[in-house]
């Protein structure tokens, strides 16, 4: 378990339990890839003129922005999905739970002399 401590401001920047290591291994990569090759694009004189960028990259920008908002809708449902289901199991659990406890509550003895030990049965499960 990763404990925090709210007297530090820095906590949101500590590696430990982040997701940044992973995204960093997927990120680094692309970012340097792209340096490269507009390093190169650039050393080369391969600048493509504006009617090239106009007609070209419009579309790969169109495709690509397509792309991402379908797999950002596809994961925003499938996460609100996992939290209706987590939902439903909560309830489920609570319910059993109430189950059982009236099931104590209900079968506890009613004869007199254990009146009083009933009572205290009934207030500590409750």
């Amino acid at each position: 378990m990763i404990r925090y401590s709210p007297a530090k401001p820095w906590t949101l920047l500590q590696w430990r339990g982040s997701v940044a290591p992973k995204a960093a291994a997927y990120a680094l990569p692309c970012a340097c890839i792209s340096l490269l090759y507009h390093f190169m694009l650039n050393q080369w004189g391969l600048s493509p003129s504006f009617e090239d960028v106009a007609s070209g990259d419009t579309v790969l920008l169109s495709l690509f922005t397509s792309i991402l908002g379908f797999l950002v809708v596809f994961r925003a449902q499938l996460a609100y999905g996992r939290y209706w289901e987590g939902i439903t199991l909560v309830e489920q659990a609570c319910g059993v739970w109430l189950n059982g406890v009236s099931n104590l509550v209900a079968f506890c003895s009613v004869a007199p002399e254990k009146k009083e030990s009933v009572r205290e049965f009934q207030y500590m499960i409750s």
